[in-house]
């Protein structure tokens, strides 16, 4: 969770600037990890964690990514 929420926080930061690809791919392997363990059914966070994917989701939207 707290890697999502620092990228939120990178995202946000670097927004109107130009990202590297790698960074970005990074970004989106933290979508898909948080994605993954929001699946677990022993998984407590579910909003918590739903709330992170979709702010950093349309962090990307609106970059355009």
């Amino acid at each position: 969770m707290n890697n999502l929420n620092n990228a939120i926080a990178s995202a946000r930061r670097l927004r109107g600037h130009p990202v590297y690809k790698d960074t970005v791919a990074h970004w989106n392997e933290l979508i898909q990890e948080a994605r993954r363990i929001q699946r677990e059914p022993a998984y407590e966070q579910a909003d918590l964690i739903e709330a992170a994917i979709v702010s950093l989701e349309l962090e990307f939207a609106e970059r355009g990514n």
